[in-house]
């Protein structure tokens, strides 16, 4: 568990982009189970991402807590007319960010999502991809990314399963689950509900996208990863028809402003 202090938080995420090449272990390299989870979210952030921009009228793009850049050098090749920002509480990560840029439309800002230096309504698209995990004022984050956000926000962020909640409960469990879990960053627990409450009547989901039903761990039982996506969509499937929403590792929403 990280201290509960802002110096400390950011110490901690210089020493990660020091230390990897955070997105490129997430969606190019690593085990293939961890990959699947991965790009199983970037599929739908994208998704989100290229509906909101084949609308056109989109002059301005955040990603806030873009470590390399990833989203924010694929946005501004998609759309040269779109002004394209990359925010992040990491120097180091900043610094390659503006390595892999490739086009005159982005700029990138050292900053923490608590602390977004930009006016009222003035950026068009925020997206916030697990970030609000690593902080421990989510709930003032998300209000400072519906101030700064004019007309869409995309939102990701992990939740826990079924199975880990019922494991939680017996306290030597959860002893075992957080000794044998690698150290990731994560400082919050957050759900879809929560989150839904936080907009404050002012933005509404437009859809809501979910994954990952059963822990990544039980997954890596099954060989074949294309199996593993038929079950979990599956298993998708059933939890939205029942909704519950907020029992599962990966959710991606789509948020507007009324």
């Amino acid at each position: 568990m990280l201290p509960k202090n802002k110096k400390y938080l950011r110490r901690y995420y210089e020493e990660e982009a020091k230390r990897i090449s955070h997105q490129e272990s997430m969606y190019i390299k690593g085990d293939k189970h961890k990959l699947w989870w991965h790009r199983k979210r970037l599929r739908y952030i994208f998704y989100f991402l290229l509906e909101i921009l084949e609308k056109g009228h989109i002059s301005t793009f955040a990603d806030v807590g873009c470590a390399e850049g990833f989203y924010v050098k694929r946005v501004a090749s998609f759309s040269d007319k779109t002004f394209c920002i990359g925010i992040d509480i990491a120097r180091t990560y900043i610094k390659k960010a503006k390595m892999n840029s490739e086009t005159s439309n982005t700029d990138y800002v050292v900053c923490d999502v608590e602390n977004l230096p930009f006016r009222d309504n003035s950026v068009d698209v925020v997206l916030c991809s697990e970030v609000l995990e690593h902080v421990y004022h989510y709930r003032e984050s998300v209000a400072e990314l519906c101030r700064v956000g004019k007309k869409y926000l995309v939102l990701s962020f992990p939740g826990h399963s079924y199975i880990y909640k019922i494991a939680a409960k017996i306290q030597l469990i959860k002893k075992l689950f957080d000794k044998i879990s690698p150290d990731v960053g994560h400082v919050s627990d957050i759900e879809v509900t929560e989150v839904q409450e936080l907009l404050n009547g002012k933005w509404e989901t437009s859809n809501l996208k979910i994954g990952g039903v059963l822990p990544l761990k039980l997954y890596k039982i099954i060989p074949s990863v294309r199996l593993v996506e038929e079950i979990d969509n599956l298993l998708c499937k059933v939890l939205e028809r029942f909704g519950h929403l907020n029992n599962v590792t990966i959710h991606v929403m789509k948020v507007v402003k009324r």
